[in-house]
């Protein structure tokens, strides 16, 4: 089973949504967790229980402990997290919503969630056509106001697919947990926050780190989905790779295509 971890990224008040997943196979979470204990142990080594990585919190320095922590110490640690995930076995799917693209009254969370599940379960479908791994996959989301929203959206996709067609391999309805609770949560924080800085603000450090996550499947990055007024002169590897291979957008995709 592949496990699927979503967060979010975007205050209301900016130009743009970011939705971002980390797939990890079942078995894999373990290293990667264990990854971010050893950062704790590392920068914070009087702090014997876990504390809740969290990107934004980090990077600002005002809340314990984390004010503890010099500015270059903070930069070295979130430089630490992106580096764990370029090396671990993972795969991100992600959807950037320019809010201005959406129509009036379009949810930006529905929306984003429904391509994000498309692409996942495409992923899925690939695994079974070319390795003969039936796999089946599992969604956790961070508990927030969402919940109930994404509940019955999540319903809906499994008996009537998203709007880019079915929804074959998913196991059950997203299982929600608290971010505190689990490292795999932290981490999707992390990429969410990244992809986020990089389209509202230009910021690539840390997307280009860990950019070549994205799945991609012949020279095209189908992991990350870029909805913008803005899609002819953007060069993302999302959109970037889809012009080169003469594709349509992410929102011109065919139900009938297959990654």
């Amino acid at each position: 089973m592949y496990l699927l971890y979503l967060d979010e990224s975007g205050p209301e008040n900016t130009k743009h949504f970011a939705l971002c997943g980390i797939a990890i196979f079942e078995r894999q979470t373990y290293w990667i967790a264990t990854r971010l204990d050893q950062l704790q142990q590392r920068f914070l080594p009087s702090i014997t229980h876990p504390i809740e990585f969290h990107a934004s919190t980090i990077r600002a320095g005002r809340e314990p402990p984390w004010y503890s922590l010099s500015e270059a110490e903070r930069r070295e640690l979130l430089d630490c997290v992106y580096e764990a995930i370029r090396e671990a076995q993972v795969f991100l799917f992600g959807a950037v919503i320019e809010r201005a693209w959406l129509e009036i009254g379009q949810d930006e969370y529905e929306f984003a969630f429904e391509s994000v599940v498309n692409r996942f379960d495409r992923f899925l479908r690939r695994l079974y056509r070319e390795e003969n791994r039936p796999e089946r996959g599992l969604i956790i989301i961070a508990e927030s106001q969402y919940r109930e929203r994404l509940e019955t959206l999540a319903r809906a996709i499994r008996q009537a697919g998203t709007r880019w067609g079915e929804a074959y391999n998913l196991a059950d309805i997203p299982l929600f947990t608290r971010a505190a609770n689990s490292r795999l949560l932290q981490v999707a924080d992390f990429c969410a926050n990244a992809i986020w800085g990089r389209f509202e603000f230009g910021y690539a450090r840390q997307f280009d780190r860990i950019s070549s996550k994205f799945f991609e499947t012949d020279g095209i990055v189908h992991g990350l989905a870029h909805y913008s007024r803005g899609y002819a002169q953007c060069t993302c590897p999302g959109c970037l790779t889809r012009k080169v291979k003469k594709e349509h957008p992410p929102w011109e995709e065919q139900k009938e295509m297959h990654m």
